[in-house]
């Protein structure tokens, strides 16, 4: 009896060793992990590509604010605008290896739908993003900005005075709120009074009381710049 015990005993402090081995492999493996997400900053960069993404919405929007605003429209100023961008982040952030390319073609941007009921700005891109430094590749969004103006009924109140009833819309679908005076112009009339004006299904329009023709070519740029030429 007395071999078999001792063999239990052996066994048993094999056992208790190689768990006590598991345990502190396990202990350094776990210590390690946590040491390096401790140390990898990866709240900063989640911050640093949400960056990235708000700068190149903003970067669009400016380009398209610029085209529409131009007497002479530069086709390629989102192209050109972007490659500024890309500089920059090389020169704001040399060590992280961040490349920024879009889908345009040729640089360009969409043609404004002017003089029309319902006239639009628009520009687009796809983006996609790699930082070596992360090893993020592929990282892909997309780019819409747009200003519409629907000129929903236009009326004349009196010998003088005129009604435009207009719709101003964003890249959302939903109407652009707080323009007043100084966000429209109507050729050769003078603007008496800008109002919001909400319709039966309780959506957001401009009731608009001018000095002038009863067809007029009506603008309106929002607080982005981005302008639109209706009639």
């Amino acid at each position: 009896m007395e071999p078999n015990r001792e063999k239990r005993g052996q066994f048993i402090i094999i056992a208790v060793l190689l768990a006590a081995i598991m345990i502190v492999s396990i202990g350094a493996l776990m210590h390690s992990a946590v040491t390096y997400y401790k140390h990898e900053p990866w709240e900063e960069y989640s911050t640093l590509i949400g960056d990235i993404e708000i700068n190149s919405r903003r970067l669009v929007e400016l380009s398209l604010a610029s085209y529409t605003n131009s007497f002479e429209p530069d086709k390629a100023i989102l192209g050109s605008n972007l490659e500024k961008w890309q500089n920059d982040l090389d020169n704001i952030y040399p060590s992280s290896g961040i490349i920024l390319t879009s889908n345009l073609s040729n640089g360009g941007i969409l043609d404004p739908i002017w003089n029309i009921p319902t006239s639009t700005s628009s520009a687009s891109t796809k983006f996609t993003l790699d930082i070596r430094s992360i090893g993020l590749e592929g990282y892909t969004f997309e780019v819409v900005s747009s200003l519409s103006l629907t000129i929903v009924s236009s009326t004349s109140l009196n010998a003088t005075s005129k009604e435009i009833i207009a719709l101003v819309t964003s890249e959302t679908g939903m109407p652009v709120p707080e323009l007043d005076e100084t966000n429209f112009r109507i050729e050769n009339s003078t603007i008496m009074a800008v109002d919001p004006n909400y319709d039966t299904g309780n959506i957001l329009e401009y009731r608009i009381l001018y000095d002038g023709p009863l067809s007029p070519v009506v603008e309106v740029w929002d607080q982005r710049g981005i302008r639109v030429v209706g009639r």
